[in-house]
C-alpha cells in the first residue's frame, strides 16, 4: 500500500528481454547529468492521471517502438534509492518482446546482455535497476 502522493516524482521502468532472449538495458550518455553513464532501465515519467502500466507502455512505444499489450507486463514491486535520497518511486515492470515489436532505441544506448550476472557487472548500474534484475530472476523470468 504505497502512497505515491509522498513522492516527488514517479516512474514506470521496466526490464525488456527481446525476442532473442537478450536483456535490454540503456547506457546514458557523458553528458546526461547526474546519471551520466549509467545502466538504466527503459521507461519514465508517470504523466498526471496515468497508471504505471500506461506510462509504461508509451514510454516503451516512445523509446523502443515497441507495442506492448498490458497482458504481457508482469509487475515487479515499487522501489525508491539512495540516488534520489528516496524522494522518487519507481515502479518496476518486466516485459517479454515474444513478437520482436521493438523498431529501434531512441533514447540513449541499447545495451544487450546475455544474463542477469553479466548486466550486473556494469559498474555503473542503478540501483532501482539492480534490484529489478534481481527480482526477475528470482520470480524465474530471467536467467
Amino acid at each position: 500500500n504505497i502512497d505515491p502522493s509522498k513522492f516527488g516524482k514517479l516512474f514506470s521502468d521496466c526490464i525488456v528481454l527481446t525476442k532473442d532472449h537478450k536483456i535490454l538495458l540503456q547506457q546514458r550518455p557523458l553528458n546526461y547529468g547526474a546519471s551520466t553513464g549509467c545502466l538504466t532501465a527503459f521507461g519514465g515519467h508517470v504523466e498526471e492521471g496515468e497508471t504505471s502500466l500506461q506510462a509504461l507502455i508509451r514510454e516503451l512505444k516512445e523509446e523502443l517502438g515497441a507495442h506492448v499489450k498490458p497482458e504481457d507486463v508482469v509487475e515487479l514491486g515499487a522501489v525508491t534509492e539512495d540516488f534520489t535520497n528516496h524522494t522518487d518511486l519507481v515502479y518496476g515492470h518486466f516485459w517479454h518482446d515474444r513478437h520482436g515489436t521493438i523498431t529501434g532505441c531512441y533514447e540513449c544506448e541499447a545495451v544487450e546482455y546475455d544474463s542477469v550476472d553479466a548486466a550486473l557487472k556494469h559498474p555503473k548500474i542503478m540501483d532501482y535497476v539492480r534490484w529489478f534484475l534481481q527480482k526477475c530472476r528470482a520470480r524465474g523470468l530471467l536467467i
